[in-house]
C-alpha cells in the first residue's frame, strides 16, 4: 500500500492522524504543505483543512476518520470509549492552550512555514479569529497560572 498523509508539521490534527501510522507500524509518505497553499486542498477535499489520506486515489479527510480508516487495517488498537470527563475538562483548557500555543507556533521553524508569504498567512488568518498574538503573548503569566490550575485540579480524575 502506497499511503500518502498531507499535513502541517504545527497541527495537532496532524499529529493524531501520523501516530496512527507509528502505533500500526504501517510506512506512509509525508508531506508538508505549505500553509498558504489553498489549491492542493480543495482539489482533493473541496476546502482547505489537514491532515488529508490519500489511499488508492481516494482522499480521506478528518483526523479521526484517518485514525479509523488505517486502525481497521489488521486488529484494531484503538479501542474503550470516549470519556466524557476528558472531553468536559479539554473543553474548559482548549482556550487557554490556543491563546498560550497560537502566537508560538507562527514563530516556529516548521516546514509549512517555509515561505514569508505561508507564515504570514498563518498569522494572518488566526488573527483573524483570536485577535493579536501580541495581546496573547502580552498576557502569557496569566494564562499560565490559569492553565496551572486546570492542570492541576483533577477534572480528569
Amino acid at each position: 500500500m502506497a499511503f500518502k498523509l498531507f499535513i502541517y508539521e504545527h497541527c495537532p490534527f496532524c499529529v493524531k492522524a501520523r501516530m496512527i501510522f507509528g502505533l500500526k507500524n504501517i510506512d506512509f509518505e509525508k508531506i508538508v504543505l505549505l500553509n498558504d497553499n489553498e489549491t492542493d486542498p480543495i482539489r482533493m477535499i473541496g476546502k482547505k483543512m489537514l491532515p488529508i489520506l490519500e489511499d488508492d486515489g481516494r482522499f480521506i479527510a478528518e483526523s479521526m476518520d484517518i485514525v479509523a480508516h488505517i486502525d481497521h487495517l489488521g486488529t484494531p488498537i484503538v479501542t474503550g470509549r470516549n470519556s466524557s470527563k476528558i472531553a468536559n475538562w479539554l473543553e474548559r483548557v482548549t482556550p487557554l492552550f490556543s491563546s498560550l500555543i497560537i502566537p508560538r507556533i507562527a514563530c516556529a521553524p516548521f516546514e509549512d512555514f517555509a515561505t514569508t508569504a505561508a507564515r504570514a498567512y498563518f498569522i494572518s488568518k488566526k488573527e483573524a479569529q483570536t485577535g493579536l498574538f501580541s495581546r496573547w503573548l502580552g498576557e502569557s503569566e496569566s494564562l499560565r497560572e490559569e492553565m496551572n490550575l486546570l492542570l492541576g485540579s483533577g477534572l480528569i480524575l
